[in-house]
């Protein structure tokens, strides 16, 4: 079989299926990011060598089932000079970003990440961020217009570890992305990594992870909780439907309830839902999918209670569990001195300043203003808006939830060993009830 003759099955299969499905180029260029062009030149067999990432983006969008999805990539396959096997093929690996819904108030974050990848001297990129806040969903956007780009993608789950020492099969001047999504990096692992950028210079590494890893040249991009509603806020329901974790509630609500509409009835409970929540997106998945048999009421009880009660919805990956062992996970990468910051301002429910801290724990605003700032990178601590000189800011309801708890069960929760990785590797032990 001839060149030309290869690239038109893969063009004659494509064009077909697009119509079948009843879209233009123009509509699936919408629904995959890849451009009109590249599947006007598909279709007409201009490719001779097509990139297998693009046309799984065009069968994901064409929600091609598996017997014509492998027709596709076969056909993608079929082509001259392809040198070993496709970089996803011998990760085994699937493609996670383009099986999730819409990312809701996150346009800046994702559109920063998005350039980061893009820029070749950014080349290692850990999106930080408490579990919860959305750091997957983050990363799978952006990966997914990375790979419209035509950049070959390898996307690693917790636990799988890096990819072998031989591995990729391509050539070391290959451009492509390795994702290492809630990366938990050994001391052996470190160096591995380091090897391997050395190794393919045109190699990018994305990291979803609770915490900077210290390697040299990691840009870190902070991902804090979606921004909650204000006092007052449930008073206008124009405005209060603007607030992005208000927005994200309610599109979990409409998947049970398609007709649910934000109004005055429901403003107060779905404000203080979001408060009570931080704007955790995974906590809000949980409370917009048991809408479905419990009511708004109902759910606020529960979390004014205890934010962590709120289970994980049958049929669902993630579990309540995993929000506080993610959180305690963090708090256990505080130094003690940071935690014990810490648990002091988890006492108090309102905003406060570095002044005000530093006078609440007795040490200097210098100090204060440094433990802040790992506090907020860390997303353990939320800037506030305020219309003061000083900014303000104040401890997430499920921190202090924790720490309250510690402090009436002290025996229960004892002290944590934590052992850190990294260029400054020791033991720590961090008492998560100090304070």
């Amino acid at each position: 079989m001839n060149d030309m003759r290869t690239q038109r099955d893969l063009g004659v299969l494509l064009r077909n299926h697009r119509r079948r499905a009843g879209l233009t180029q123009r509509h699936l260029a919408d629904l995959t990011t890849v451009s009109v062009r590249a599947i006007r030149n598909l279709e007409q067999g201009k490719v001779l060598s097509p990139r297998l990432d693009t046309v799984r983006l065009l069968a994901d969008g064409l929600r091609l089932g598996a017997t014509q999805r492998d027709a596709l990539l076969d056909a993608a396959r079929r082509r001259p000079g392809a040198e070993g096997p496709d970089l996803a093929d011998a990760a085994d690996a699937s493609t996670p970003w383009v099986v999730r819904g819409p990312l809701i108030g996150r346009d800046s974050e994702v559109s920063t990440l998005t350039e980061l990848l893009r820029q070749p001297e950014r080349r290692l990129v850990s999106v930080v961020g408490i579990g919860g806040v959305g750091k997957t969903h983050l990363a799978a956007e952006a990966v997914r217009r990375v790979a419209a780009d035509g950049k070959p993608v390898v996307w690693r789950t917790r636990g799988q570890g890096l990819p072998a020492q031989d591995f990729p099969h391509r050539p070391a001047g290959d451009e492509w992305v390795l994702v290492l999504d809630d990366a938990e990096l050994s001391g052996a692992d470190v160096p591995r990594l380091i090897a391997m950028m050395r190794a393919h210079p045109r190699l990018r590494v994305l990291l979803t992870v609770p915490g900077p890893c210290g390697i040299p040249g990691e840009q870190m991009l902070r991902l804090a909780p979606l921004p909650v509603p204000g006092p007052g806020a449930e008073n206008d329901v124009a405005l209060l439907s603007e607030v992005p974790s208000v927005q994200l509630l309610c599109a979990h609500i409409r998947a049970g309830h398609p007709r649910f509409r934000l109004d005055a009835t429901d403003a107060a409970v779905v404000a203080e839902l979001c408060r009570r929540l931080d704007g955790l997106p995974g906590a809000l998945e949980f409370a917009g999918r048991w809408t479905l048999v419990r009511s708004l009421a109902h759910l606020l009880a529960v979390v004014e209670h205890d934010p962590f009660a709120l289970t994980a919805p049958p049929m669902s990956p993630a579990t309540t569990r995993d929000l506080m062992v993610r959180l305690r996970r963090t708090l256990g990468g505080l130094s003690p001195v940071c935690a014990s910051f810490l648990a002091t301002m988890a006492r108090s429910h309102r905003s406060w300043s570095i002044t005000e801290a530093a006078a609440a724990v007795a040490t200097t605003p210098a100090e204060a203003e440094a433990f802040v700032f790992t506090l907020v990178t860390y997303g353990l601590v939320r800037a506030e808006t305020s219309g003061t000189d000083e900014p303000r800011f104040s401890v997430l309801n499920h921190v202090r939830h924790l720490y309250a708890e510690a402090r009436r069960d002290r025996p229960r929760w004892g002290a944590t060993v934590v052992r850190r990785t990294g260029p400054e590797a020791r033991n720590r032990t961090v008492a998560v009830g100090d304070g």
